[in-house]
C-alpha cells in the first residue's frame, strides 16, 4: 500500500512542479523566436530546465507546509471553479 501513496504523492507532486515547468516553456519558445544566434538553440530546454527546478522547489515548499493534497484540494474545490453561485 505504500507503493501506492508513493505513486499518488509522485503525481501530486508532478502537477505541481508542472505549471512552472509550462511557463518555462512558453519563455523559452518565446526567447527562440525573437533571438537569433547560438543561444537561441539552447533557449527551450534552458527555460524549460529552470522552470522545472523553481516547480520542484516550490512544490517541495508546498508538500512542507500544507500537503499536496490539501493544496490541490483547495484549489479544485473552490466555489468559482466548480461553478457554485455565490
Amino acid at each position: 500500500m505504500k507503493i501506492v501513496a508513493l505513486f499518488v504523492q509522485s503525481l501530486l507532486w508532478l502537477s505541481v512542479a508542472f505549471s512552472p515547468t509550462l511557463l518555462g516553456l512558453i519563455v523559452g519558445v518565446f526567447v527562440k523566436f525573437n533571438l537569433s544566434g547560438q543561444f537561441s538553440d539552447f533557449a527551450i530546454p534552458t527555460f524549460t530546465l529552470i522552470g522545472f527546478i523553481i516547480g520542484g522547489f516550490w512544490a517541495e515548499n508546498i508538500r512542507k507546509t500544507i500537503g499536496l493534497s490539501a493544496f490541490l484540494g483547495r484549489l479544485i474545490g473552490h466555489r468559482d471553479i466548480d461553478g457554485a453561485p455565490r
